[in-house]
């Protein structure tokens, strides 16, 4: 499944120790926007950035890969990024030039 994604801003990065587990974790989100067909906004919302990817994102325009995975907390079946690839918006080519019209 692939989306076109604005990512806005990355988020402060959210640092703990599992309580469970007593693991170090870091939580890394941004702000983004899922972009319809149309070039317009579809939905706003916060984006949770794999370990993978941390480095790879900045804000911009971008391709996103997703995958149906099980979260581990709650069991649910969720959408997970697992890509992302820079996305170059391309101008529309020029208008024909129409002849000039004579006096």
């Amino acid at each position: 499944m692939q989306s076109l994604i604005q990512i806005f801003k990355l988020d402060e990065v959210k640092k703990g120790i599992a309580k469970k587990t007593g693991n170090p974790y870091e939580i890394h989100t941004a702000q983004a926007a899922l972009i319809d067909e149309n070039g317009q906004i579809d939905t706003v919302g916060v984006l949770d950035i794999p370990p993978a990817l941390r480095e790879k994102v900045q804000p911009g325009l971008y391709a996103g890969s997703f995958a149906m995975k099980t979260n581990f907390q709650s069991g649910r079946i969720e959408s997970v990024l697992t890509g992302l690839v820079p996305h170059v918006v391309r101008a529309a080519p020029p208008a024909p030039s129409t002849p000039a019209a004579k006096a």
